[in-house]
């Protein structure tokens, strides 16, 4: 393929630089990296040890996570007969909770591309016990409407598909069904690593910061206050809990796509055309289509702003990004990265012209 990467890194960059705090991204062309880029303080001296940015710090990927559990919940329905993408999931639901008659046809699919009808609020535990109890509108479902819940149930599903032995109650408890959640939490985190992770190259994945070692995130424009790194995420991990490097989100997702380590061929293209785990698609202004998941954390509700994408296109070019704040590009992360494949697309295309006269 003629496409000028290095073009491509240098407009992400001119269009990040200036707008944010720090960033790392990494350029992908199918199964290898093309080019690394970073920018800043990942840990500045509000939050030390001090530290430079780089693709191999860690910071908590938000809702990219989501992506994840995606891959995690196809390859375990691949895997099963029993259970198919258009069945419903809440037979694997914990035991003793009511399930409301408007839940009982949604399936698994429509949770993954967040078209169950679910409510965008409350999605730890216990909020979605009550959520299965009070139902639904029926109206709502098929129609997209991304709310966290979705991966929240998806959370406790994998662990049940998965055949671990999780801890079943014969009626609510508090106590225990707090411990019933953390099991959950724990096998679902298990199964990731062991299952998905580890069949990408990848060890060591958590989703709790690592101290003094994470990447902190800080407020933009910077206001000489300390950030944060999000703490300990293993309740809501399905959703939004793991942490990482740009460089080991590039891999996953290298790997995820462009080769059968993870899921087979087909099913990885399913995700990104069906927007299973990925939650936007479309296409660049010279026509090359792509699809995204972005997440962040909130500037307006921490101490600081985490924002995180992968992204890939028709032309096998991948881009992974962490921004440790706000970004002040009215383009956002996905026009930004847009915006500079078609400058590094459209100069490769005038050279192919010239080249064939």
């Amino acid at each position: 393929m003629s496409f000028d990467f290095k073009k491509f890194a240098d407009q992400i960059e001119g269009r990040l630089n200036g707008h944010c705090g720090a960033y790392a991204f990494v350029v992908s062309y199918k199964s290898d990296w093309k080019v690394k880029r970073f920018m800043g303080k990942a840990r500045t001296k509000h939050n030390p040890p001090l530290l430079n940015m780089s693709t191999s710090v860690r910071f908590h990927i938000a809702s990219v996570s989501k992506a994840v559990s995606a891959a995690a919940l196809l390859k375990l329905l691949n895997l099963r007969t029993d259970y198919k993408l258009d069945d419903p999931f809440h037979p694997l639901l914990p035991d003793h909770w009511h399930v409301h008659e408007s839940l009982r046809k949604v399936s698994f699919g429509q949770l993954l591309s967040h078209t169950s009808g679910l409510p965008v609020s409350g999605y730890g535990y216990q909020s979605i016990k009550n959520r299965m109890a009070e139902g639904i509108n029926t109206n709502d479902i098929g129609t997209a409407n991304y709310a966290g819940i979705n991966y929240g149930i998806i959370q406790l599903l994998i662990p049940r598909l998965a055949k671990m032995p999780v801890l079943q109650l014969n009626r609510s408890d508090s106590k225990a069904e707090i411990l019933q959640a953390a099991i959950y939490s724990g096998f679902y985190i298990s199964y990731v690593q062991n299952e998905v992770f580890k069949k990408a190259g990848l060890t060591k994945l958590h989703c709790k910061a690592l101290p003094f070692a994470s990447g902190v995130c800080y407020h933009f424009p910077d206001k000489g206050k300390a950030g944060t790194d999000f703490g300990n995420q293993e309740e809501l991990a399905a959703s939004k809990g793991w942490v990482m490097s740009a460089e080991q989100m590039a891999k996953f997702f290298r790997v995820l796509r462009y080769t059968e380590n993870v899921l087979p061929f087909w099913l990885s293209k399913k995700m990104a055309s069906d927007s299973l785990g990925y939650f936007g698609k479309g296409s660049t202004s010279e026509g090359v289509g792509c699809y995204w998941k972005n997440g962040g954390f909130p500037g307006s509700e921490n101490k600081g702003e985490l924002n995180s994408l992968i992204i890939g296109y028709d032309n096998d070019v991948q881009v992974a990004l962490i921004i440790n704040s706000e970004l002040t590009n009215s383009k956002g992360m996905v026009g930004i990265i847009n915006e500079a494949h078609d400058a590094a697309y459209k100069k490769t295309k005038r050279l192919v012209i010239k080249n064939d006269r």
